[in-house]
């Protein structure tokens, strides 16, 4: 029971040391998400019905506000047509671009 207890109260701790490491994981899945349905020419609201997640879920990912769970991401990828091995690739490269632009600009 106690490690369930410090297993819950450490998640917080836990994800932000997650996201110090990947600081532009958000604003990558945004980026790659809109040109993917910018190339297939999809309002957000058809890729939210093509992937049956809420409108409003979608606009706030591609904000880049909302983190979303892997099931919509793989639900995404479904509806973008793109396996998500290639998705993930293609957010890993828009991270490093996203990085190195920042290093470019310290």
């Amino acid at each position: 029971m106690s490690g369930t207890i410090v297993a819950f109260f450490c998640q917080d701790f836990l994800y932000l040391d997650r996201m110090r490491e990947c600081p532009h994981l958000l604003e990558a899945l945004a980026l790659t998400i809109e040109r993917l349905r910018k190339k297939q020419k999809l309002t957000k609201t058809a890729l939210a019905n093509l992937s049956d997640l809420q409108d409003c879920y979608i606009r706030g990912i591609t904000k880049g506000r909302r983190n979303p769970t892997i099931t919509a991401l793989y639900a995404i990828c479904e509806a973008l047509g793109v396996p998500p091995d290639e998705f993930f690739r293609m957010v890993s490269a828009e991270m490093e671009v996203l990085g190195n632009a920042e290093k470019d600009t310290a």
